[in-house]
């Protein structure tokens, strides 16, 4: 095709994310497997499809690592959705809780879900009982909004990474993003991180002998 524009990229909902605070009392209302799962986005920046394509092959405890090598999504077993988004992430603290939760569930095959069905445990978890649980506790707490799920927690993680110091290329290539212009389209800037870049230009200026 030749001389075709293609528009201004648009969005149904608004892009915005929830605060450190309503993001915490929102976690604190869930039970896993929600919680965990909902952690892991948050604190990986892992898509929930990724999240629920992990067996135990791909969670190295000893490491503390998860390796996204695929996804289930819409009941079907896929690769991760680009090239980039094959990726090894660091759990952090999460090490621990992905800890108890392998013993606790008794799994021990290298081909075990890490997140299985009740009905079926050799089947992965589907995500729409996680989105529903993340909705229901989000309007507990009276922060839900058009749009929120846990595409949210991932819009979060990457823009943290980088407030807490990370480069747009580091936290492109941890979200496993194609470009860093996707990067930029899913980080938002907080209206406290622009006080805080506001009063350093401030304290900057005040600094300054005439």
């Amino acid at each position: 095709m030749r001389r075709v524009k293609i528009g201004r990229r648009w969005t149904v909902w608004p892009e915005q994310i929830l605060s450190l605070e309503d993001t915490l009392q929102v976690l604190a209302r869930l039970n896993d497997p929600p919680r965990l799962i909902c952690e892991t986005c948050l604190s990986t920046g892992t898509r929930i499809s990724e999240v629920l394509g992990l067996t135990l092959k791909h969670v190295s405890l000893g490491k503390g690592t998860i390796h996204i090598q695929q996804r289930h999504c819409r009941g079907d077993i896929d690769v991760p959705k680009t090239k980039n988004s094959k990726r090894i992430l660091t759990l952090g603290t999460l090490d621990v809780r992905y800890k108890e939760w392998i013993e606790k569930n008794g799994l021990t095959q290298p081909e075990h879900w890490i997140f299985q069905q009740d009905e079926d445990p050799s089947k992965p978890m589907w995500d729409s009982g996680v989105r529903k649980a993340l909705k229901i506790a989000a309007r507990e707490v009276g922060c839900d909004f058009p749009g929120f799920g846990l595409h949210s927690f991932r819009r979060a993680n990457i823009t943290w990474r980088q407030e807490v110091g990370a480069s747009s290329i580091e936290a492109s290539k941890i979200a496993g993003h194609g470009s860093v212009s996707m990067t930029n389209d899913y980080t938002h800037v907080q209206l406290r991180r622009q006080e805080e870049l506001t009063r350093a230009i401030q304290q900057r200026l005040s600094g300054v002998a005439l």
